[in-house]
């Protein structure tokens, strides 16, 4: 259900966490902490229970077969939900 990896460097090296990356259908753009708009290009879905990541990490995307398929990518947003974490970038 969670077949890809989120993975960016933390306080004691590299984080891994379990995900799914899809692409956005529509044209979407959020702010960055700076104010300036980005266009987002994945949705990211966390099992829940996923610890709250910092929004501007700079994080790599690891498919199933291993292969890096997003490459230093700033996380635009996380959310918390009682029954989903959702990111995007």
């Amino acid at each position: 259900m969670y077949p890809d990896k989120l993975v960016f460097e933390g306080e004691q090296g590299n984080i891994e966490l379990s995900c799914r990356f899809r692409p956005v259908k529509t044209t979407t753009f959020r702010k960055k902490q700076d104010g300036t708009e980005v266009q987002v290009s994945h949705d990211i879905a966390f099992p829940q229970g996923t610890p709250t990541i910092l929004l501007g990490i700079i994080f790599n995307a690891i498919n199933e077969r291993g292969e890096i398929f997003i490459y230093q990518q700033e996380l635009l947003s996380f959310h918390v939900g009682r029954f989903h974490c959702l990111g995007s970038c």
